[in-house]
């Protein structure tokens, strides 16, 4: 059934490509033979395509040095340099190039039995070839969201994200479907981020807040806690909090106030504010942590008053009905 595939088509099918990406520097393809989320795409058998490979010449026995950096952490070379009374500086490379020259039977002796697989020369050119053109399908997408946002177009925004994870082998997201995903609590959380000012980000000038707002929208539409990717490698934001923080207490605020407008809408009467307890909570978080609160008292989140270095991380679940 999937001859024609195997011979004609496997080098134009992102499945099978991001298969063989997976050994570029060497791996086991026992990691990948019992895996059935793999089969579910490839149309195939996991073990069959590593085979199929194989067989086309595009992976190939990884050789001695190889299955040592596999097998062996940087520690562990050491110590079996150590052992063997031989200079233990340099680079991982190094280390294992000095312990094959000086004991090779040893080391085969100790990779004995491991079965590595690696890309051959026209199997990592492919792999490459397709990791490269996703990235670039990854920055267009990126690209065209945040002028999508720069016009407060958010529902095209989301329809962007949702269009390249629907492209993607594996989407983001367990059990969402992307292909007619709608995004309709996206857009509200979108219309905050850029509405509404946290308590928490008093003290932002408008500029440094504004490109904060772009970097958590980001950070939320492509699902990161990260905001690095979005912003200036000198920004900084003026207040305590550090920039991943800062566009993180943007999406918290966001996500808290669709919460508490979906308890209303459930006839939730009471909720109750749960707070993190350990050294990075601070004692205004400490505060309010396990009190309950009316539905329509329910404190701002993040908290305006904390003082915590990675933001505040209190939240919220529903009490009586």
């Amino acid at each position: 059934m999937f001859r024609w595939l195997r011979k004609k088509d496997w080098k134009n099918s992102a499945p099978h490509l991001l298969l063989l990406s997976k050994f570029r520097h060497g791996d086991s393809p026992e990691h990948y033979e019992r895996a059935e989320h793999w089969e579910s795409v490839l149309k195939e058998s996991s073990q069959k395509a590593i085979q199929g490979f194989v067989k086309d010449g595009t992976l190939e026995p990884a050789e001695l040095p190889e299955l040592v950096d596999f097998k062996f952490k940087v520690a562990e070379l050491k110590n079996m340099l150590k052992e063997r009374q031989l200079q233990v500086s340099g680079r991982k490379a190094d280390l294992i190039d000095r312990l094959i020259e000086n004991d090779r039977e040893g080391m085969v002796e100790a990779t004995k039995g491991l079965r590595i697989l690696k890309c051959s020369e026209e199997g990592e050119k492919l792999a490459n070839d397709y990791l490269n053109q996703e990235k670039e399908k990854r920055e267009k997408a990126e690209k065209e969201v945040l002028n999508l946002l720069g016009k407060r177009s958010f529902s095209k925004a989301v329809k962007v994200v949702a269009e390249f994870e629907a492209s993607q082998v594996f989407p983001r997201g367990f059990g969402i479907d992307w292909s007619s995903y709608s995004g309709e609590s996206d857009v509200e959380d979108l219309n905050t981020i850029f509405g509404r000012i946290p308590g928490i980000l008093k003290g932002l000038d408008e500029d440094r807040l504004e490109r904060l707002r772009f970097a958590a929208a980001m950070m939320h539409l492509w699902g990161t806690n990260k905001a690095s990717p979005w912003l200036s490698d000198d920004f900084e934001t003026g207040i305590y909090l550090e920039r991943d923080a800062a566009a993180r207490m943007l999406v918290f605020h966001a996500s808290h106030l669709r919460n508490i407008k979906q308890y209303k809408e459930a006839g939730v009467k009471t909720v109750e504010i749960l707070g993190v307890d350990d050294a990075n909570t601070c004692p205004a978080c400490k505060k309010i942590s396990g009190k309950k609160y009316r539905i329509d008292k329910v404190p701002e989140l993040p908290n305006p008053d904390c003082t915590c270095e990675i933001g505040c991380r209190c939240t919220t679940v529903a009490g009586d009905f």
